[in-house]
C-alpha cells in the first residue's frame, strides 16, 4: 500500500518540541501548571499524529461523528480540490467560493483543524499530511457511505439490541441494519444504484494507492503455477466492478490466464463494462460456483460482511471444487484481529460490521469458522495494509 508517513526529520523536530514542553511542565508552578500541561498534551498529540499512516487513519476518524460531519460539509461545498498542491486558502477565498456565512466556515474548519486535517495560519488553511487523503474521492465516498448508510444503524443499536433482547442477529431475525431501517443494506443498495456505485468507490479507500494490497505476492505465487492462456487464473467472487483484479493485472502483466470477476448483475449494470483484462460473470455467492477449474478462488472484504452461518453456506459452493482439483487455492482477504488487545481501528471496524450482520475475526475465530467447512489455515500472508490474506487448505 502506498503510504505517506511524516519524514523522519520532521518527527525528530516534533520529539524535540515534546521534550521542550516536558521541561516547561516540570518547571511550571501555580497557575502556569495548567497551561504547561496543556502545551505538553498538544505537542504530544502532534507527535502521535505524525506517526500515523494518513490513509489508514481516515477510517477510525469517520466514526468521530463531528469530524465526519465536517468532512461531508466540505465535500458538499466542493472545497477539497481547492487545497491541492499544498495550497493555502484564506477565509476570504472560502467565503467567496461558498457564499456561506462566515460563522459556518469558522466552526467547520475549527473542527477539522482540531482533528489535524488542516493547519491554520494567518494566511488561511492548509491540508496536513493527515488531510491529504481527502483529496482522493474514494476516501470521501467512504465517508459518505458510512455517514449516511451505516452510522445511522450503529446509532440505533442501543435501542434495537434492547428490542431484540441483546441476541446476535440471525438469518431469520435479520441484521441490525434491517432492525433500524426495515430492509437489508444489500437489498436497499440493489434498488439504489447510485448508492451502490458510491459503495464501490468507498471500498477502494481500504487501500488507497494500492487497492489490491501487498499481503499476497501475486506475481511470485501465480508464477509458480504454470498457468496457460485460456485457463482461469483467478475467480474474484463478489468482486464488485473489478477494481482489485484490474490492479493485479496491471502490476503483474506477465500472469497468463483469465481473470473473472463475479458479482450480481445489478453491480455490473452500474458501469459500462469490465476493466481491461478482466471478464464479468453474474453470480450469487450462495449458489453453486459455475467456474470449476480456477487456480485461485478469491474473496476480498466479503467474509466480514456475513455471519459464520452465511460464510459456511457460501464456502459450501467452493469446497467441493477444492476437493476435486488439488491445484486450486482459496484466498480470503480480511482483517485477522489479535486475540487480545485490539487497536482502536480494529475495534471500530469490527463494530461497524455489526449492523449488516458481519464481524471482523481473530485467528481463533477464523480457525473455528473454516473448520466448519472442512478447512484450515495454511498460511496468513501479511503486508503493509491492515488486512491479511488467509490461504486455506483442506483438513
Amino acid at each position: 500500500m502506498a503510504d505517506s508517513y511524516t519524514p523522519p526529520a520532521e518527527i525528530a523536530a516534533l520529539v524535540a518540541n515534546v521534550n521542550k514542553a516536558a521541561a516547561g511542565f516540570e518547571a511550571a508552578v501555580g497557575g502556569d501548571l495548567h497551561v504547561a500541561r496543556r502545551n505538553l498534551q498538544l505537542e504530544a498529540q502532534k507527535l502521535l499524529y505524525s506517526l500515523e499512516e494518513p490513509n489508514i487513519e481516515v477510517w477510525p476518524r469517520i466514526f468521530q461523528v463531528n469530524v465526519s460531519t465536517a468532512v461531508e460539509i466540505l465535500s458538499n461545498l466542493g472545497l477539497w480540490e481547492k487545497f491541492e498542491g499544498g495550497k493555502t486558502v484564506s477565509m476570504a477565498e472560502l467565503l467567496e467560493l461558498t457564499k456561506a456565512d462566515e460563522i459556518i466556515i469558522i466552526r467547520v474548519f475549527r473542527q477539522l483543524t482540531a482533528a489535524h486535517i488542516f493547519v491554520e495560519s494567518p494566511a488561511g488553511f492548509t491540508l496536513t499530511p493527515l488531510g491529504l487523503p481527502y483529496l482522493n474521492p474514494d476516501h470521501r465516498a467512504f465517508n459518505n457511505l458510512m455517514f449516511f448508510d451505516i452510522i445511522p444503524a450503529i446509532m440505533a443499536m442501543p435501542r434495537t439490541l434492547a428490542e431484540h433482547g441483546y441476541k446476535a442477529p440471525t438469518k431469520e431475525s435479520g441484521t441490525p441494519y434491517k432492525w433500524a431501517h426495515g430492509e437489508e443494506l444489500w437489498t436497499w443498495l440493489g434498488s439504489h444504484p447510485d448508492r451502490a456505485l458510491n459503495m464501490v468507490a468507498g471500498m477502494r479507500s481500504h487501500n488507497a494507492g494500492n487497492v489490491s494490497g501487498d499481503a499476497y505476492p501475486w506475481g511470485t505465487e501465480l508464477g509458480k503455477l504454470n498457468i496457460k492462456d485460456g485457463e482461469v487464473a483467478v475467480v474474484d467472487i463478489a468482486g464488485g466492478q473489478g477494481h482489485i483484479m484490474e490492479e493485479v493485472r496491471k502490476r503483474n502483466p506477465e500472469i497468463k490466464g483469465k481473470f473473472i470477476v463475479q458479482d450480481l448483475q445489478s453491480t455490473f449494470d452500474a458501469v459500462s463494462g469490465p476493466p481491461e483484462g478482466v471478464e464479468f460473470m453474474a453470480h450469487d455467492i450462495f449458489t453453486p460456483q459455475p467456474v470449476k477449474d480456477a487456480y485461485i478462488y478469491y474473496y476480498r472484504h466479503i467474509f466480514h460482511d456475513w455471519s459464520d452461518a452465511d460464510c459456511t453456506t457460501f464456502l459450501g459452493q467452493v469446497v467441493p471444487l477444492l476437493k476435486a482439483q488439488p491445484k486450486s487455492k482459496l484466498l480470503l482477504v480480511d482483517l485477522v484481529l489479535p486475540d487480545t488487545n485490539a487497536t482502536m481501528q480494529d475495534a471500530v471496524r469490527d463494530l461497524s460490521m455489526f449492523p449488516i450482520g458481519g464481524l471482523e475475526r481473530n485467528e481463533s475465530q477464523w480457525t473455528e469458522l473454516l473448520a466448519k467447512s472442512g478447512l484450515k489455515i495454511k498460511k496468513i500472508w501479511r503486508g503493509s495494509e491492515p488486512e491479511a490474506c488467509v490461504e486455506c487448505e483442506l483438513l
